[in-house]
């Protein structure tokens, strides 16, 4: 079996459920704006190389996972799938001058240093967070809303997120 199989399986699993068992008491006990989504973390640690139409299905299938537990099927793995599109274009205007070769199997502190990671991952949560708000919304009426919930929900889930990539330090 290929050795990236088993990080991303545990990634996916320990992620769903650091999501569905603590953040979201977390939100429900704070309120709608103290959102913390952690859960794309796996999508956006998934191999470079890995193909756009896998990453679009892999962020789909988590983001199913995720809405099962939310009973809100179709908001988070419409998000999740939007995460895996936008993943290819944010990785695209950040990559090097000649791509990204096989020295660099995930984009990581470890490989690309912790203020390049920050940054992308900046962007990536950001968008990843306005689609779901969006969608959980679902109208124009409601933007100023979608914009805090966003920005409170980002600023959480960063902390959250260089927490974990800290703790966790992944490198495959």
């Amino acid at each position: 079996m290929n050795n990236k199989f088993f990080p991303n399986f545990w990634r996916f699993f320990g992620l769903v459920a650091v999501q569905v068992l603590l953040l979201k008491q977390l939100t429900v006990s704070l309120g709608a704006y103290f959102n913390i989504l952690l859960y794309p973390l796996f999508i956006f640690l998934l191999p470079t190389q890995l193909a756009t139409p896998y990453v679009v299905l892999l962020g789909f299938s988590v983001g199913l996972t995720v809405d099962f537990f939310y009973a809100s099927i179709g908001v988070h793995a419409s998000a999740g799938a939007f995460a895996g599109f936008f993943r290819f274009l944010l990785f695209s205007a950040f990559a090097p001058k000649g791509g990204y070769s096989g020295k660099e199997p995930i984009f990581s502190p470890a490989h690309m240093g912790w203020s390049l990671y920050l940054q992308v991952s900046a962007w990536f949560f950001l968008a990843h967070l306005f689609w779901y708000f969006s969608v959980d919304d679902f109208t124009i009426v409601y933007f100023g809303t979608v914009t805090l919930k966003t920005i409170a929900g980002w600023v959480l889930t960063m902390i959250f997120v260089w927490l974990y990539t800290a703790m966790f330090n992944p490198k495959n």
